[in-house]
């Protein structure tokens, strides 16, 4: 497995400069496999619960439900035109959380994934940010290689004042 980087950055609207860090994991034959049986492709690397970003896609799909319900109703019958402009609202708006969202999937990283970083040392922190991830996703990966079977685990029996932590949960 191999990761793969590629930074560029752009001119903001404000005159800032913006950094996009492009990420993609290089598979071999042996982990594409088993990421394809044990369906690793939908496993979330990084889940990032963003309230914000929820909100701003519900704004963004209810101006696109908006704009394209008076467009579509000047052509067709208001039933018709409120089922599309329905559509063009829900799609506005899941096309801006995918885009803009911090939860990765391996999927997203078997096809290539841009992040938009403000700074440079928000690009070095994704990249390190991935790197481990991506490190963890190959050990898991490692330890899928030997699932199956069973395996003992002895369990020692704990203290009295060790047993009361255990179950306290400290």
């Amino acid at each position: 497995m191999k990761l793969l980087f590629k930074r560029e950055q752009s001119s903001g609207t404000t005159g800032t400069v913006k950094f996009k860090l492009w990420g993609k994991v290089e598979l071999e034959e042996q982990e594409d496999e088993i990421i394809r049986r044990y369906a690793f492709d939908k496993a979330v690397l990084i889940d990032a619960f963003q309230p914000d970003l929820m909100r701003k896609s519900a704004y963004v799909g209810a101006t696109a439900f908006v704009a394209a319900l008076a467009i579509v109703s000047l052509a067709v019958s208001f039933s018709f035109a409120v089922f599309l402009a329905l559509l063009a609202g829900a799609g506005a708006g899941y096309f801006y959380y995918d885009k803009k969202r911090d939860t990765v999937f391996v999927r997203d990283l078997m096809h290539g994934r841009y992040f938009s970083c403000d700074s440079v040392v928000e690009l070095a922190r994704k990249e390190a940010w991935l790197a481990n991830i991506t490190a963890y996703l190959r050990q898991v990966m490692e330890s899928a290689k030997h699932w199956g079977g069973t395996e003992t685990v002895p369990i020692p029996v704990l203290s009295k004042e060790d047993a009361k932590e255990l179950i306290a949960g400290r």
